[in-house]
Formats: C-alpha cells, structure tokens, sequence
C-alpha cells in the first residue's frame, strides 16, 4: 500500500488478512506473508495517525 491509500482501505485490508488468518484455510508460508503484510499495514498506520496533532482530519 502506499502513502495516499486512504486510512479506511489500510483498515479493510487489514480486517481482511485477519478473517482469512482465522479460517485457517492458508498454507503457513502464506500465513506468514499475510502476518508481514498486517504488520507494514499496521506500522503505516500507526506512523499516519501519529502525525496529527489529536484532530481528526478527514481526507
């Protein structure tokens, strides 16, 4: 994903990976994938709601 992927896209992806983790229909090395992916997704996240200053701002 990139910088301007909206914040609710990086959402949906990552409650995505999460039900496709839970339904255990995954090979473990595309369970691992998806484990790393979650985890770029989340610290995109994490990065782009530490920018504000405790305003929402909807873009």
């Amino acid at each position: 994903m990139t910088d301007n992927t909206p914040i609710s896209d990086k959402v949906d992806r990552i409650e995505a990976i999460i039900e496709q983790l839970e339904d255990g229909e995954v090979s473990l090395e595309e369970a691992q994938e998806l484990r790393e992916e979650g985890k770029e997704i989340l610290a995109e996240l994490e990065d782009t709601l530490a920018v504000g200053d405790g305003e929402i701002i909807e873009q």
